[in-house]
């Protein structure tokens, strides 16, 4: 069951939650809903678990077999189109994961089947999902070159700082070329 305050949705079962999230022919959640629950839900359950049930529950409420169920198809198929493509906006990495993918590419094969007008919203969707994940491993790559840069580049650094004599017990930082403070190491002998 879901509880209200106020007008507003603060809790409710997992199951019930994931009941609001799928979308009908006359009903779709709302945007904040959506992006709430879909950052929240991965405590509770994996991304691939979520969609499965998302899929699952979309059969179950469309009953293809019933009465008027092509025509309520092609009024829901939009709607299920809308939420895979907010949903691949919103949290992009969940579909690196092979199984997502998996539904999804299940999830496109029976839209396209069913609606030839959906066809070419599911291929634009697809085609931003590949453009956005490629940005994403190309902004990862950056991190990771820079991140290797700075690692070098202190390293380099440290390997410059040496510790050079200088009188008796006394001794001078030098680093890079540049000789810096003179500072008291140990003094007396060592055996």
């Amino acid at each position: 069951a879901l509880v209200y305050r106020d007008g507003n949705l603060v809790s409710g079962s997992l199951e019930a939650l994931v009941q609001h999230m799928v979308p009908t022919e006359e009903y779709y959640p709302d945007r904040a809903y959506l992006f709430a629950f879909l950052l929240s839900a991965r405590l509770f359950i994996k991304p691939h678990e979520l969609l499965g049930e998302v899929c699952a529950l979309c059969e179950h409420q469309q009953n293809l077999n019933g009465e008027g169920g092509k025509e309520r198809l092609h009024r829901f198929v939009p709607r299920l189109v809308q939420l895979l493509a907010e949903w691949t906006e919103t949290f992009p990495y969940d579909f690196r994961d092979e199984r997502v993918m998996g539904h999804v590419r299940s999830i496109t094969q029976k839209v396209a089947a069913v609606d030839a007008a959906a066809r070419q919203e599911v291929s634009a969707l697809l085609q931003n999902l590949l453009l956005r994940l490629t940005a994403l491993e190309r902004y990862e790559e950056g991190l990771a070159r820079l991140a290797t840069e700075a690692a070098t580049e202190q390293l380099t650094q440290m390997q410059n700082v040496r510790l050079k004599e200088y009188r008796n017990s006394k001794w001078r930082i030098q680093y890079g070329g540049h000789e810096n403070q003179e500072i008291k190491l140990f003094s007396g002998n060592l055996q």
